[in-house]
C-alpha cells in the first residue's frame, strides 16, 4: 500500500460511515421512528494493546496501570532461567485518563520502555444507535523520549549542532470504528499511523528499504463476554512496512489474547502479548519476537475510575 494515501483512507472511511448513518437517521425520522443509544460497547478505555471508543466520564479520573513480563519460550530469551519471565519486566507502564465532556478525555501515562511518556486526547465523533450500526473515535497520542542524550543518540554520529528537542517526539494517530454485534460480541477496527521525529537510517539488505519515520498499521481488536463480569479480549496490528518485511532482524506484528474481570469497580485484565512495548508508539516500531517462538509475555492491566 502506498503510504501517501494512507491517511486519505481515515477520511474516507469517516466519510462513508457518517453518511450512511446520517442517511439512515433521515430515513428513520421520516418515518417517525426514534434513535436510541446501545448499550455501552466496552467495559474501559482501552483493550490490551488498543484504545477502544470508550471515553472517561466528565468529573471522573481513571487511573490505570500495566504490567509485561519477559518472553516465555527458551528461543526468546525465556525459559526456566528467567522463570518464563516473571523475571523480567519488558515493560511497566502507569497513567491517569481525566473525562472533560461527556465525548472528550485527556490522559497521561509513563511507560518504563525508551521511558516514554505519552500525552493523547480521545474525542467520541458517534455513538452507536439503533440506526447507526458504529461508534467511531479518534485518538492523538504525541510521546516524548526523555532518555539521556548518550542513550537517545547511541550508535549515531550526530554532532551536537545535529541535534534538536523534536528528536525526542513520536506521534500516534487512531481512528476507532467499533461496534456491538449483540450482548456478547464487540468488534472494532483502527487505522493508525505512528511516526517518530527521528529514526536511524538503518537499510534492509535483503530489499533495499530505509526505515520509515511514518509506519502505517490496521489494528483489529474484539471482545466476547460470557458473563456480565468475565469475558475473552484479543488484538491484532498488520504493521505496513517495507523495510519490516523480509529484515535480516525479523520484525513482527503484534498479537495479543487473554480474559476481562469486572471486580466492582475494577476492571482487571490478564493477557498473552509477542509485544514488548505498551504503547503504539513502542509496540509498532518495535515488536521483534514471534509467538512461533515462545516469544509471548505475560501481561496484566488493572483501572479504577475516581470521582473527582
Amino acid at each position: 500500500m502506498n503510504k501517501r494515501i494512507f491517511p486519505f483512507l481515515y477520511l474516507l472511511a469517516l466519510l462513508l460511515i457518517n453518511s450512511s448513518c446520517f442517511a439512515q437517521s433521515s430515513i428513520d425520522t421520516a418515518h417517525s421512528s426514534i434513535r436510541t443509544p446501545f448499550p455501552s460497547t466496552w467495559n474501559d478505555e482501552r483493550l490490551i494493546s488498543s484504545p477502544t471508543t470508550k471515553t472517561v466520564e466528565p468529573g471522573f479520573m481513571e487511573v490505570y496501570f500495566m504490567h509485561r513480563l519477559g518472553s516465555m519460550g527458551g528461543a526468546s530469551n525465556g525459559g526456566f532461567h528467567t522463570l518464563y519471565g516473571f523475571d523480567v519486566a519488558s515493560d511497566v507502564l502507569f497513567g491517569f485518563d481525566f473525562g472533560i465532556t461527556k465525548r472528550f478525555m485527556l490522559g497521561i501515562c509513563r511507560s518504563k520502555d525508551k521511558e516514554l511518556i505519552d500525552v493523547y486526547g480521545k474525542y467520541r465523533i458517534l455513538d452507536q444507535t439503533t440506526t447507526c450500526p458504529v461508534s467511531i473515535a479518534v485518538n492523538e497520542d504525541i510521546g516524548i523520549n526523555p532518555e539521556d542524550t548518550g542513550t537517545l543518540y547511541s550508535g549515531t554520529a550526530e554532532s551536537e549542532g545535529q541535534r534538536s528537542i523534536t528528536d525526542r517526539f513520536s506521534y500516534l494517530s487512531q481512528i476507532i470504528i467499533a461496534s456491538r454485534i449483540n450482548d456478547h460480541l464487540s468488534l472494532e477496527i483502527i487505522p493508525t499511523i505512528s511516526y517518530r521525529n527521528r529514526i536511524i537510517e538503518t537499510i534492509n539488505t535483503n530489499n533495499g528499504a530505509y526505515d520509515e519515520n511514518a509506519i502505517p498499521a490496521i489494528g483489529i481488536g474484539g471482545r466476547y463476554m460470557f458473563t456480565k463480569v468475565f469475558g475473552v479480549v484479543a488484538d491484532y496490528y498488520y504493521i505496513i512496512s517495507t523495510y519490516r518485511t523480509n529484515n535480516p532482524t525479523p520484525y513482527y506484528n503484534a498479537l495479543s489474547a487473554g480474559i476481562e474481570l469486572h471486580t466492582g469497580g475494577h476492571v482487571f485484565e490478564i493477557n498473552l502479548s509477542n509485544a514488548s512495548g505498551l504503547v503504539g508508539n513502542n509496540f509498532i516500531p518495535y515488536t521483534t519476537d514471534t509467538w512461533l517462538k515462545g516469544g509471548f509475555k505475560l501481561g496484566f492491566t488493572i483501572s479504577r475510575p475516581f470521582n473527582i
